[in-house]
């Protein structure tokens, strides 16, 4: 089914080529275009008869984030519903992986430096880097937020204890979480800087010079959702007890998986 799939596809972008050439009075360049995708395609599909596991590098690239979020939900759902965590866990989580993106943003950046000296003036390269370090400043607002005000303040009764152990890493479930991200980013550098040159896209480039990105969005997207889910579902006598970590972890899912759709 696989190869009949790919085969249906190598023949609808064949046919879409032949389309194209057929536009205009570029007779000669659009038979040369054709027969450069054609031989292209040929090459794909005998790689895949030989070895199966053969896949277009931007989805093999797309697999690890893939494989994150389905783990990280995953282990965020059994430590909700088996070891009865509470909202919590999952906004702490959530400002880890933020740190440790912000880390790896500025970082890159660094690497990059030299690079985009030659591309762009040496002011807009140190500003960029500038707004990259404006990320930690939001992020110690946002710890005082998510660990004062969730962690105690509006902690649900007895999980005050459970909050310190996961603030001082003595939480595993948590801890095998974190340390998923943390080995994720260290396989996207070294995929991205030690696998070849790296590819400078002016994209990738901006989303790294972004003081609030689109996932810094989530945790005020996550908690306006969560909060809705709490207020709607009494309404319709549904249990609301996880109603806001679900709301939370839904919004955040979704942003993960357009972000990597968007960048695979």
């Amino acid at each position: 089914m696989r190869g009949m799939g790919l085969m249906g596809g190598m023949w609808g972008m064949w046919v879409n080529v032949g389309n194209v050439g057929n536009v205009g009075n570029g007779g000669n360049g659009a038979v040369l275009a054709k027969m450069e995708r054609f031989l292209h395609l040929q090459k794909l599909f005998l790689q895949m008869i030989e070895n199966p596991g053969v896949l277009p590098e931007n989805n093999k690239n797309a697999r690890p984030p893939v494989l994150y979020a389905l783990v990280s939900n995953a282990l965020q759902v059994y430590g909700i519903v088996v070891l009865g965590w509470h909202f919590f866990p999952i906004l702490y989580m959530w400002w880890w992986e933020e740190l440790i993106l912000s880390i790896s943003g500025l970082w890159r950046l660094k690497q990059l430096r030299p690079r985009l000296l030659k591309m762009e003036p040496e002011a807009e390269v140190m500003q960029g880097e500038r707004n990259a370090r404006t990320r930690f400043f939001l992020l110690a607002v946002y710890f005082v937020f998510i660990v004062v005000l969730a962690g105690f303040m509006f902690a649900p009764d007895g999980s005050a204890i459970q909050n310190i152990l996961t603030i001082f890493f003595k939480n595993r479930v948590f801890n095998l979480n974190l340390l998923f991200f943390a080995a994720l980013q260290f396989w996207l550098y070294w995929r991205d800087f030690h696998q070849g040159a790296p590819v400078v896209k002016p994209a990738d480039v901006e989303g790294l010079r972004n003081t609030f990105d689109t996932r810094s969005a989530v945790i005020h997207a996550g908690l306006l959702i969560g909060a809705l889910m709490s207020y709607l579902l009494p309404k319709y006598q549904l249990q609301t007890e996880h109603a806001f970590m679900f709301g939370f972890m839904a919004v955040k899912t979704v942003v993960e998986f357009w972000i990597i759709r968007k960048r695979k």
